[in-house]
Parts: C-alpha cells; sequence; structure tokens
C-alpha cells in the first residue's frame, strides 16, 4: 500500500456508513492483511473481524455481503437475551444463515447482566453459557463454539475458558491489538491513525452502520423503531388479519 493512501486513510473521519466501511476494509486487504478465526494462532498479519449484533440482525446482513464482496471473513456474535431480535424467528433464523452462507462464522454474544450484578463463580458463569449455546444450537442449528461477552465486565477481560473461547482471552484482547466502535467512538479515535498494527482484533457493531451517516442515539433510536414495526406487523397478521378472516 502506497503511502498516500495510508496517509488519506488516516486522516479521513470516519463516516458510519457502508461506503466508508467497505473503503475501510479495502484498506486493510491493500495493506495485505489476512482475516482469520478464533480457532486458530495470530500470526503477524492476521486480523480477527468480530461483529457484535446488539441492535439489528437485518443491518449484520448488509454488513456481511459487503464484506463478503471484498473477500473479508467476519465472525458474527448473536444474543439469545435480547428483545432487539428472536432467534427462533423464522426471519431471524434465515438472516443468520444468509451470514453464514456468505463465508462469515457464528458465535454466541452472552449478556452477563442478565444473570448477574457482581462475579460469579466459574462454575455458575460455564452452566449459563452452556445452557445458551444449547438453545441457540436447537433455534438456528449451529453449534457455537466462541463466545463474545456483552459489554463486558471486569472479571470475564482476560480470562480464559475450559468449555469454550472467548474473544477477551489475552492471546485476542491484550496480546495483539484491540480496535474498536463502540458508542461510536471512532469518529473522535480513529482506528488506524498510527498505521496497521502487525495482529490485530477490529469489533464493529452492524446496527451502528447504514447508508447514512448517524449520531449513537439515532441509530439506537433507529432499532428500536423497526423492532416496533415489526411487531405491529406481525401482530395485524397473526391476529387482527386472521381474526378478521375467520
Amino acid at each position: 500500500m502506497n503511502d498516500s493512501k495510508e496517509q488519506a486513510i488516516k486522516s479521513t473521519t470516519c463516516e458510519f456508513t457502508y461506503d466508508w466501511y467497505r473503503n475501510f476494509l479495502q484498506g486493510l486487504n491493500d495493506a495485505d492483511r489476512n482475516f482469520t478465526t478464533y480457532d486458530g494462532e495470530i500470526e503477524t498479519g492476521d486480523v480477527l473481524l468480530r461483529h457484535d449484533v446488539d441492535l439489528s440482525v437485518e443491518r449484520a446482513v448488509r454488513m456481511a455481503e459487503i464484506e463478503a464482496a471484498e473477500g473479508v471473513q467476519a465472525t458474527y456474535f448473536l444474543l439469545v437475551t435480547t428483545k432487539m431480535y428472536n432467534l427462533l424467528n423464522d426471519e431471524v433464523r434465515e438472516r443468520v444463515s444468509r451470514i453464514r452462507s456468505l463465508g462469515h462464522n457464528i458465535g454466541l454474544h452472552f449478556s452477563t447482566h442478565q444473570y448477574y450484578e457482581e462475579e460469579p463463580r466459574t462454575k455458575s458463569l460455564v452452566k449459563r453459557i452452556e445452557i445458551e449455546r444449547q438453545i441457540f444450537k436447537m433455534a438456528t442449528g449451529i453449534p457455537v463454539d466462541t463466545v463474545s461477552f456483552h459489554i463486558p465486565p471486569d472479571w470475564v477481560l482476560r480470562q480464559s475458558f475450559d468449555d469454550f473461547v472467548s474473544t477477551y482471552e489475552e492471546r485476542f484482547f491484550s496480546e495483539i491489538s484491540y480496535r474498536g466502535d463502540s458508542n461510536q467512538r471512532w469518529r473522535n479515535d480513529p482506528p488506524f491513525d498510527s498505521g496497521y498494527p502487525e495482529k490485530l482484533q477490529i469489533l464493529v457493531h452492524p446496527g451502528l452502520w447504514g447508508e447514512n451517516d448517524r449520531e449513537f442515539e439515532d441509530c439506537v433510536h433507529r432499532a428500536v423503531d423497526n423492532v416496533a414495526e415489526s411487531v405491529d406487523t406481525f401482530a395485524n397478521r397473526q391476529y387482527i388479519e386472521d381474526e378478521l378472516s375467520g
């Protein structure tokens, strides 16, 4: 990658749009970075690209399509305990299958906050995660062996577990460089102002991105409005229209 193009990437303000994200991926490809998974050793030049799907599976599909077009592989982590989407719903299952069909990996996004206000015993935590892994497999047909903690408390950071891989293990979180767009921090802290690290994990939240740039609060409200609209459509079809036709 030539110096002028790298400098252009460094100096460009981040916009949370699909066009910016596509250029972001192209910059990593031009820098000869290799997109890999969590099931092996991380070598020089490797990138772990991860998506924590908090707000929208639909937008996750859009990101997955962009990545596939650029020859990029990512891992998508989905929640079992969320009111924003339901893994048992047919549309959600189809979208998860679509992400997987594009060559991406699927993992469990686990929220400790649904169960604990303070650090539990490891045995309790592992049991809860195993239950969610089973639910995930029953809902989607996909076995999941990698876990990303949602808004991770300090007591899961840099911890390793015997039963599953955590994205916050030392080898993925402390021993290599880490960049995340949480709360759209990239607006004020562009991910590659200091160049491209030799080994890297990148966290992206699909719900923060779209055709047009929006502020964080607007992204959340947009997602909530979409869920409300979807529930309204479902209720009308399942109850009101069926009742009238019956």
